[in-house]
């Protein structure tokens, strides 16, 4: 028996499936997904709107857990916008999975008593229109990608953010490092609602083909912190061909990740919210 796919007349037809509303969007988006994250998509991230289309099952890289497995072509109506955030879903999980060896690789086995816990999770879920600006929602927020704590007496005492922020791109190769003002803000709202210093994690991603398909790996990561890329902003200006404002910094802010586990045994961490609190940040309207 064939999968369901959505019938032409349904009243969604031609509509963006993870718009809760009627939007309207005629642009056919595809994936190469298993069965298990096809299902997570249609329940989790399109509003239970069942694909278009199923191909036939094929070996593969799974658009969204990543796993090479048998997988089939399937496609939903998306407008571009959330078709980027459900393309951006299996970057994230990468990312976050590779913060989580490399805390567990490097700076456990010389810093046991430092927990890393991730309390913004990537998640699957349909668009939802916010009722206020993304500067407005900073000015409450109190947790970025990560929070680590020191266990002191047996109890977690917070010590430090870790927003975390991908891209195909080498820092040591890099002119500038962009970072859109909205993203800036979500690491400025929680250090000034803390008081907790934060850092930023750069992991670089590549691509690993098995054509037709293909899947994200993280091949490098750089780190800094708050005070340190203030001070290395060179301009603000609007991303190219978007409306979007974002700042540039330089490069050289930042470190190999071989450095930070040294970093963290000579507690770093507290410089650094040292110098946050003489000089602390703005949210950027």
């Amino acid at each position: 028996m064939a999968d369901p796919v959505m019938a032409n007349d349904d009243p969604f037809w031609e509509k963006c499936a993870r718009h809760t509303s009627r939007y309207t969007a005629r642009k056919i988006a595809y994936f190469f997904l298993c069965d298990d994250c096809a299902t997570r998509f249609t329940n989790e991230a399109f509003n239970s709107r069942l694909p278009i289309y199923h191909g036939d099952p094929m070996q593969g890289f799974c658009g969204l857990c990543n796993e090479l497995k048998a997988v089939r072509f399937r496609q939903w109506f998306l407008c571009p916008i959330c078709y980027n955030v459900a393309s951006s879903y299996q970057k994230g999980f990468v990312s976050a999975a590779t913060v989580h060896r490399f805390w567990q690789a490097r700076v456990l086995p010389v810093v046991s008593n430092l927990t890393l816990r991730e309390t913004d999770v990537v998640t699957l879920s349909p668009f939802a229109r916010g009722k206020r600006t993304k500067r407005q929602a900073a000015e409450d927020l109190a947790d970025a990608d990560f929070l680590v704590s020191e266990v002191i007496g047996g109890q977690p005492v917070p010590r430090f953010h870790i927003e975390l922020k991908a891209g195909p791109g080498a820092v040591d190769e890099m002119s500038e490092f962009q970072l859109d003002v909205n993203d800036y803000n979500d690491i400025v709202g929680p250090v000034l609602n803390t008081g907790l210093p934060a850092y930023v994690f750069h992991v670089q991603l590549g691509m690993e083909y098995f054509p037709p398909t293909m899947r994200s790996v993280a091949r490098n990561l750089w780190w800094t912190d708050l005070a340190t890329l203030t001070k290395h902003l060179k301009r603000r200006a609007r991303r190219r061909d978007e409306s979007k404002a974002a700042f540039y910094f330089e490069p050289s802010a930042f470190r190999p990740q071989t450095e930070f586990p040294e970093h963290i045994v000579k507690r770093g961490f507290e410089e650094v919210q040292a110098a946050l609190a003489a000089a602390p940040p703005e949210l950027a309207g």
